[in-house]
């Protein structure tokens, strides 16, 4: 079977969006879990979502969301926010994710030595709130 160069083009095309879609949402995903992994040891403190947004990003032809969600806290009697991102395939997916959290009490997990470090455990969270 011969391969022509306009096949090996599309093929390469192909892999080169796969591989700038998969980098992308491994960086957020890959964040996310060292970020979940370090906190676990972290002091619990109570804190509200503030704002949540969804941002569209297109590679190619391939399209995914990042929904954001920015949170405040407490922690010994200072005021600290933070964030969370998610990754979604859909937007009305990431739209539905990011107005289920806006207002709610979440419990946020604050680096003690360095409080303004901040994180969104899934465990940690009331009703299982979807962070």
């Amino acid at each position: 079977m011969a391969v022509d160069d306009d096949s090996l083009g599309g093929l390469l095309i192909v892999a080169v969006i796969l591989a700038v879609a998969g980098a992308a949402i491994i960086r957020v995903f890959g964040w996310n879990y060292v970020k979940g992994w370090l906190a676990t040891g972290w002091s619990t403190t109570q804190g509200r979502v503030e704002f949540g947004s969804v941002e569209e990003h297109r590679v190619r032809y391939f399209n995914y969301y990042v929904a954001r969600i920015d949170y405040s806290y407490s922690y010994n009697n200072e005021y600290y926010s933070g964030y969370s991102e998610r990754v979604f395939l859909r937007e009305s997916s990431a739209d539905r994710f990011v107005a289920s959290l806006k207002g709610q009490i979440v419990f946020v997990r604050a680096n003690p030595s360095r409080p303004e470090k901040s994180a969104l455990l899934k465990h940690d969270q009331p009703g299982g709130l979807p962070v």
